[in-house]
């Protein structure tokens, strides 16, 4: 009997078992199901992502970015932005059998720090790594010549400027942004940066186990959209001989910096454009930051007596004056309880409007701004294109400050009838002094003249006129008037043999912090020729030169590069 009840009991304990057994499995089957229906249903597409990681690689293919060209004699096209190739050294430190010997060669002959070297080589299972870009014909040569299994060179493409510092400020150049993209920066590079970058694409196929491609594997491609060429307005020959001279003239007049925009009066196009000091595009990141800005379109200031030329215009075109209007000039006007004198501080009597050029008076080209009335004069001034952007289609552009001419004082017309109490840019000088010489009209300033297309195709980009700013009558009255301040007023200097050029100087005052500094000026010198058929306008500014007067500074440039334009266009003498 008691066998028989023990027997029972292990029956019964043995059930429970297999109960109990079957239970789990059936928990484990349905957590298994659950894990499988969660990760093949729920979370497929990030493991099929992986999966595809494990096996599919993909590899950005980057275009060729567009090139830059001006123009120059015979239509021969000259790069100023261009894509060079380099070669880079690369290891393959699996291949290395010495890490340690290697490293200290190439350390020698590349003059890279040999504990860098080293830490690259050393990596085990490693199959890539890259010791040293933009290699010299001499150490490719001393690289091959050492034979050492593990290194080889692969081709890179890099941005090149073959004017080095010559119109910097004109091209701008590429950099890295903060997602390590190539960008374009400042200048054309910076404005054109859609045109210039084109579009790039993906490359996609699959990889075995060890990470190798499988050649008999699909492969996915688009093509690449290549960037499109700029062709400028500039002119190589009249750019290369303007940006030597603007140097040049920074260094014999010890000024701060320079600047010149040389100005086809008839369309807007600009024909040269240059700062100095600039900056090597090709070495940027070594370059003062304040260099990279083209102050002919950046920094606005005080023009100055330039100015005195367009108040004079308004004053004909409105017939409130003629040539030989007369008035009385005492040396100096009050008004506002502020006593404005003439630069030269000498009383001259009557004199007539040719005289207030030739001598540049203050107290004269007041005299006409208050015939002309301070809401007209303020219309004028943003008719001629002041306080508003030109257009130009470069980076960085200022449009100037002329808020004062809003001001109901008698002061602010008065100071700004001489080209002070208010800012304006070397463009919009040069582009103001267009429509003085080409009759009267206002264009948009044009440097890129075609955009050539990654397949062929090209569009022409058509010059543009504003508006009519003042008549053709008064454009030939002011333009004789500012032809005898070059052949018998204060820019004599600029006097040429054969042609009659039309100009004026301004020497301004520098203002910083609502006062005016001493011992500190801006010379500027804004002309136009020949005087019948002009086909030039130049301005030539300089900061803070070591002369008295733009005379002796601004002038002496502007001649030397309207001497240099008429040689190079073979015009025929006037005289």
């Amino acid at each position: 009997m008691y066998y028989k009840k023990r027997a029972k009991t292990r029956d019964v304990s043995d059930t429970s078992r297999q109960k109990f057994v079957l239970i789990i499995f059936m928990i484990l089957f349905v957590v298994i199901v659950a894990r499988l229906f969660y990760l093949q249903i729920i979370e497929r597409h990030i493991y099929l992502s992986k999966a595809k990681a494990q096996h599919e690689f993909s590899h950005g293919l980057q275009p060729k970015r567009g090139e830059i060209f001006l123009t120059g004699e015979n239509n021969i096209k000259y790069p100023i932005a261009m894509n060079k190739a380099y070669l880079l050294l690369y290891a393959i430190p699996v291949s290395i059998k010495d890490a340690s010997s290697t490293s200290q060669i190439l350390s020698e002959i590349l003059n890279v720090d040999r504990d860098t070297i080293f830490q690259r080589l050393s990596k085990e299972n490693d199959i890539y790594e890259p010791i040293k870009s933009k290699l010299t014909d001499e150490e490719i040569q001393k690289v091959k010549d050492l034979n050492i299994e593990g290194l080889d060179f692969i081709k890179e493409i890099y941005r090149f400027y073959p004017d080095s510092e010559l119109g910097s400020q004109l091209t701008g150049f590429v950099g890295y942004n903060n997602k390590d993209e190539i960008v374009g920066n400042y200048g054309l590079e910076g404005y054109w940066e859609n045109e210039l970058r084109g579009k790039g694409t993906t490359l996609k196929g699959e990889k075995d186990a060890y990470g190798n491609f499988i050649t008999i594997g699909d492969l996915e491609i688009q093509d690449v959209e290549d960037g499109s060429d700029l062709y400028l307005t500039i002119d190589q020959s009249i750019q290369h001989f303007s940006c030597r001279a603007i140097k040049d003239g920074v260094k014999e007049f010890s000024a701060v910096s320079g600047s010149v925009v040389v100005v086809n009066p008839k369309n807007g196009d600009i024909l040269a454009m240059c700062n100095y000091p600039g900056f090597d595009p090709n070495n940027y990141a070594k370059s003062d930051p304040k260099n990279y800005v083209n102050d002919i379109i950046f920094t606005p200031y005080e023009p100055g007596s330039v100015f005195k030329a367009i108040t004079i215009a308004m004053g004909l075109d409105l017939e409130l004056i003629n040539p030989e209007t007369t008035y009385t000039d005492t040396g100096e006007v009050k008004v506002d309880g502020y006593t404005i004198k003439n630069s030269d501080g000498k009383s001259n009597g009557v004199q007539t409007m040719i005289e207030v050029l030739n001598k540049s008076l203050n107290t004269g080209s007041s005299f006409v701004a208050n015939l002309v009335g301070r809401e007209r004069f303020a219309n004028y001034v943003k008719n001629f294109g002041f306080g508003s952007n030109t257009g130009i289609e470069l980076n960085t552009e200022l449009p100037g400050n002329i808020a004062n001419l809003d001001k109901k004082g008698k002061v602010f017309l008065t100071t700004a009838s001489f080209g002070q109490g208010f800012t304006a840019t070397p463009i919009q000088l040069a582009m103001a002094y267009s429509s003085l010489a080409n009759g009267g009209y206002l264009y948009k300033p044009r440097i890129v003249k075609k955009i050539v297309y990654s397949d062929g195709t090209q569009e022409e980009i058509p010059t543009l006129m504003k508006k009519k700013v003042i008549s053709e009558n008064t454009s030939k009255k002011i333009t004789a008037m500012l032809v005898s301040v070059v052949e018998s007023g204060h820019s004599k200097s600029v006097k040429m043999d054969h042609y009659y050029v039309a100009g004026k100087t301004g020497t301004a005052q520098v203002a910083q912090g609502g006062v005016y500094l001493k011992n500190r000026a801006i010379h500027t010198f804004t002309g136009y020729g020949p005087s019948r058929d002009p086909r030039f306008v130049i301005v030539v500014k300089y900061d803070s030169p070591k002369r008295e007067w733009a005379e002796s500074t601004s002038a002496r440039t502007f001649k030397k590069i309207s001497e240099f334009i008429v040689d190079y266009y073979k015009l025929t003498p006037e005289r």
